[in-house]
């Protein structure tokens, strides 16, 4: 465990439960006939649709196995991985049930979506705030993303309930990490990353930043067919929300709202992006490699940690050098040989939206040939002054703390930072 990791006292305490029986596994089972029984019982469903989405229970038992043998889960982390996968199944069954009862709903429309894609801590999630200011666009809320479907007849209440229950997978965090906030802010009614309802499939990007699972990455790696059955589920996740309606209420002029989605995790994929939506709109934001990498490292340090104590974070670091230059290097290839539209994708500088947010997303919306909305300067100066940087505290962090040395990283992104034009900071 890297020393710069601690837990508050209540959950180092909770832990030694698990010490006390000498295994966490003695107290919370993570057997993937179990969470299934479980889930089947307290819905009373048992259609998950297998032959609409094929592979999907065999992902299951690849990942719960994985996590259970390889991940070294302290009490805590076998306590919300447990909840975690059994409110997923829970759901999942409840959606099949639904889609089945609504065939309405696969009909919903989903055109031209506008993605905010890009390694993270390249100002993805502060893009996606900005963007969603915007009444012609519709990104997915933090409580509707883990509570998708309706549990009260009330349309008020029901809102209040899951807004409630949500907090269990968003605020939380805060509370087992404090300064968790200050590198990502979550919160209930915050518009959401797409990793939130993509976990519904276990080959999501969600489990991925949470666990260290070789295993099941192997076997990803030998199952590429899946990802296509993630961007498959995606559609139907914005079906099924479109098809309940805009927490928001309809928009002003009447016309279906434009999907705004994002994730870093879609950097990787995008093939798979467009393969589902070829209409999709992309903006691809950028930073200087040294900060992002040292950053993100971090941060996936932190999400590790709320769940095991062998989190070695000096060996993550090597670890996400590698794959974002794969993934950079592998994006321009793909837009630079014709296969991503690269007439579609448009680049984001973090420096640029720092320097001058307003100037920054008017220049992308011109760039993506869509209507600046009346006002939309001022909706964006409002909201950055009631969010001032530094709001919930400061990241600190260091390259050699995350295992990465400045020079290495430095050349091993030489040809994606020279690409784009990158500034180093």
């Amino acid at each position: 465990m890297s020393e710069a990791l601690q837990h508050p006292n209540w959950v180092r305490r909770l832990n030694l439960f698990g010490d006390a029986v000498g295994d966490p596994r003695s107290l919370v089972g993570l057997d993937p006939d179990e969470l299934l029984a479980i889930a089947r019982d307290t819905t009373g469903l048992d259609d998950v649709g297998a032959s609409q989405w094929p592979g999907w229970e065999t992902t299951f038992r690849e990942f719960v196995a994985s996590v259970d043998t390889e991940s070294q889960l302290h009490l805590l982390g076998r306590v919300l991985t447990r909840g975690e996968i059994v409110r997923m199944l829970q759901t999942r069954f409840r959606l099949q049930a639904h889609w089945t009862a609504t065939p309405a709903l696969v009909a919903e429309p989903v055109t031209a979506p506008l993605f905010v894609v890009g390694p993270p801590r390249t100002g993805t999630t502060i893009l996606l705030e900005l963007l969603a200011l915007d009444e012609s666009l519709r990104a997915p809320i933090a409580w509707e993303a883990v509570q998708p479907l309706p549990r009260l007849a009330d349309p008020v209440a029901d809102r209040a309930e899951r807004r409630r229950l949500a907090e269990a997978e968003q605020e939380f965090w805060a509370d087992i990490d404090p300064n968790f906030m200050a590198m990502h802010e979550l919160a209930s009614d915050l518009p959401c990353e797409c990793v939130h309802f993509l976990a519904y499939d276990f080959a999501g990007p969600y489990w991925s930043m949470h666990y260290d699972t070789p295993s099941f990455i192997g076997w990803q790696l030998e199952n590429l067919d899946t990802i296509g059955r993630v961007y498959r589920l995606h559609r139907r996740m914005l079906q099924t929300f479109q098809h309940a309606g805009d927490p928001r209420g309809p928009a002003v002029d009447g016309h279906d709202r434009r999907w705004l989605l994002k994730s870093p995790a879609h950097v990787s994929t995008l093939p798979q992006l467009f393969a589902e939506y070829p209409d999709a709109l992309v903006i691809h934001t950028h930073r200087d490699p040294r900060k992002f990498i040292a950053s993100l490292t971090s941060l996936l340090g932190v999400l590790r940690f709320m769940r095991s104590d062998a989190v070695d974070v000096a060996a993550l670091g090597p670890m996400m050098e590698m794959a974002y230059e794969m993934f950079l290097n592998g994006a321009i290839a793909q837009r630079t040989d014709g296969s991503l539209p690269a007439h579609q994708i448009v680049d984001s500088h973090f420096l640029d939206l720092m320097a001058d947010p307003v100037a920054n997303v008017h220049g992308l919306y011109d760039q993506l040939g869509l209507d600046w909305p009346a006002g939309h300067d001022a909706r964006i100066r409002d909201y950055l002054a009631d969010k001032p940087k530094g709001k919930h505290g400061t990241h600190s962090y260091t390259m050699e703390s995350v295992g990465l040395d400045e020079n290495h990283v430095r050349a091993t992104f030489a040809h994606y930072v020279a690409h784009y034009g990158i500034t180093e900071e």
